[in-house]
């Protein structure tokens, strides 16, 4: 099987298996990402509606408005510290009575949002106005509300979310939702970084070390074998030196044994 089919890692054109998060550490940050998403997405979501009203826009995600119910008017409809989900009026002639609608209107010299039901509906001068009141009211809302100021109509409610979210736009809630988990969340990933980074390296100087010691061993069965042709060829020439005296003595005994005595002088008379 090929490196590519295998998917091992390399380092340094060595291949090194990469250590796997064990399961707890998987489920570790898989929990931790999920709750910190969860928790930016509140919080960005509180602090855009949050500034966006106070600069006297209603926001829009996705199409939908969201608002927090802050008293108990619309009860049992609407609970105090739920999440209103809206849908932006594009024509009020489409509104009509039972309707549930979010309006601009002055409360204590105030102009704030309000949520309340429809129960009347006029026409003066080719504008609507509509007559409000709270499901929890005994009487109707002493101010008309004119068509202009109508900014949403009701479409769901998420209960005890609008806590949440109200809690968010409190510095103390950002800070322990948003910033916190933040800054805890870049810690875990720094330390999950440096632990990656140093687990890098000791794969990396490992490698080396392995590469280091497998070239001394090269080296050393280098000079192991040339040490052994040098020992071969200083007794191949110990061997013929050897036999070349050998053939040198066996040469000249033979060379003496052919040789013959010379014979005694002969005696002469006088």
């Amino acid at each position: 099987m090929s490196k590519k089919e295998n998917n091992v890692p390399m380092v340094d054109g060595v291949e090194e298996p990469v250590k796997k998060p064990t399961t707890a550490q998987r489920v570790i940050g898989t929990i931790i990402n999920v709750v910190l998403v969860i928790a930016i997405v509140l919080a960005v979501l509180a602090t855009y509606v949050s500034f966006s009203t106070q600069s006297g826009h209603v926001p829009a995600v996705f199409g939908l408005r969201l608002y927090s119910v802050q008293t108990t008017s619309m009860e049992p409809t609407l609970m105090k510290g739920d999440l209103v989900v809206s849908t932006a009026v594009t024509d009020p002639k489409e509104l009509k009575r039972d309707d549930i609608i979010t309006y601009w209107t002055v409360i204590d010299n105030e102009r704030v949002l309000n949520t309340h039901r429809i129960v009347a509906i006029s026409e003066v001068n080719g504008s609507l106005g509509f007559t409000t009141k709270g499901d929890n009211n005994s009487a109707n809302d002493s101010q008309y509300v004119h068509q202009r100021d109508v900014v949403g109509k009701y479409s769901a409610r998420i209960a005890g979310v609008g806590k949440v979210f109200d809690y968010l736009q409190t510095s103390t809630g950002f800070l322990l939702v948003v910033v916190i988990p933040v800054l805890i969340f870049l810690l875990y990933q720094l330390v999950q970084f440096f632990r990656v980074l140093f687990e890098y390296q000791n794969v990396k100087n490992r490698i080396k070390f392995e590469q280091e010691r497998g070239r001394t061993e090269d080296m050393l069965e280098e000079k192991e074998a040339d040490l052994a042709a040098e020992r071969e060829r200083m007794e191949a020439e110990m061997r013929a030196k050897i036999r070349a005296e050998l053939l040198a003595e066996q040469a000249a005994a033979a060379t003496s044994a052919a040789t013959p005595d010379e014979a005694p002088a002969e005696e002469t008379e006088g």
